[in-house]
């Protein structure tokens, strides 16, 4: 992709939308976050260790936690986690830097957390495990409504793409009862994640980052911008601009689960991602994950374009060397982490964290 290209695409996908004059910076950005909804108050910072699991190198818990209480009104019981917490072998009074893992969603709702704890799915996005190899405490949640978190269901229920969506649009809907939405529910749970980590003695809480694939780097990105402790994050091809995603003109039709009301009316994605500065934060974008025929070629070459067009906002409004961004053709540049984009992003977390 040229910068050419881009600026020829990324206007026709964006166009400014009519909205009231703007606010100063600071309150603009307090909106924003704002729309994220309510959050209830987290609980303090504690967890049951259900399984201990020796592995080379340390040791794999798995582990249950409060992440918010009961929701009488709408009958909804105690809204508890399981995680997968990898801690390396480590001297008393050591302090390791830690990562938060955010598993990607669509057909895999029943894998979760075990995909990057590297048991389960695609060897790709192991990227806990990697960064637990490198010497991280790494905790990898259950992500809203996914894996051990679907109410309902056997936790061991196999995969039902079709079930699982309308389960989740149930889910989302209860939040839209009570004002809130699922980023802002997915901003809250990493949170209460945060707390967990910064809780614990062998983990240095002012070095405490985030990675995630597709879903789940787009929840990262957002938690990023609401917690200051985030320090530095990896995207894995999962930051866009939602105006675009829910544009008449896009190329597919999508679910209402993770529209963020008001965003059209105060701004756009990019300001999210331009509020993380100074801390640093890399998107990786495969330049051909829509595919390279026909109408799929464009879908690509717009998606590259747009995320061309994100970075060069969030630039301009002070991200400047804060904010990276790799392209990449490697794998036939899917909608992927392979394994030379893995490398190159774990040295940039090597000396930002």
């Amino acid at each position: 992709m040229t910068a050419g290209v881009a600026a020829a695409l990324a206007p026709a996908m964006l166009p400014s939308p009519a909205r009231a004059a703007a606010p100063a910076p600071k309150a603009r950005d307090s909106a924003l976050l704002a729309l994220f909804g309510p959050m209830p108050p987290r609980p303090k910072p504690q967890f049951t260790v259900l399984e201990t699991t020796g592995i080379e190198g340390g040791q794999r818990l798995k582990i249950e936690y409060l992440a918010e209480a009961a929701y009488p009104p709408l009958g909804e019981p105690e809204d508890r986690v399981r995680a997968y917490l990898l801690v390396p072998a480590h001297t008393a009074g050591q302090k390791l830097p830690a990562i938060l893992a955010f598993h990607q969603d669509g057909p895999q709702y029943h894998i979760g957390k075990a995909e990057p704890a590297g048991l389960a799915g695609d060897a790709n996005l192991f990227y806990g495990l990697d960064l637990f190899r490198r010497g991280h405490v790494v905790l990898c949640p259950d992500r809203f409504y996914h894996a051990e978190r679907r109410r309902s269901l056997d936790p061991a229920a196999p995969a039902d793409n079709a079930r699982d969506s309308k389960l989740y649009d149930h889910r989302v809907g209860q939040l839209l009862l009570r004002g809130r939405n699922s980023i802002g529910k997915d901003v809250f749970d990493a949170m209460v994640a945060t707390d967990l980590l910064a809780s614990l003695p062998y983990v240095d809480s002012g070095r405490i980052g985030g990675i995630g694939h597709s879903a789940g780097g787009m929840a990262m990105t957002y938690w990023m911008a609401a917690d200051r402790r985030a320090k530095a994050g990896i995207s894995s091809c999962g930051f866009f601009e939602l105006i675009n995603f829910y544009r008449e003109d896009a190329i597919k039709r999508r679910s209402a689960a993770i529209a963020l009301p008001g965003l059209a009316t105060l701004g756009r994605s990019a300001d999210y991602l331009a509020m993380i500065a100074p801390r640093n934060i890399l998107l990786t974008r495969g330049r051909w994950e829509w595919g390279t025929r026909g109408e799929w070629r464009e879908a690509s070459l717009r998606h590259v374009a747009e995320t061309e067009d994100m970075v060069a906002h969030a630039r301009a409004k002070g991200s400047g060397k804060t904010l990276d961004a790799i392209y990449f053709d490697e794998a036939g540049g899917n909608h992927d982490f392979p394994p030379g984009v893995r490398e190159q992003a774990y040295a940039w977390l090597k000396t930002r964290l």
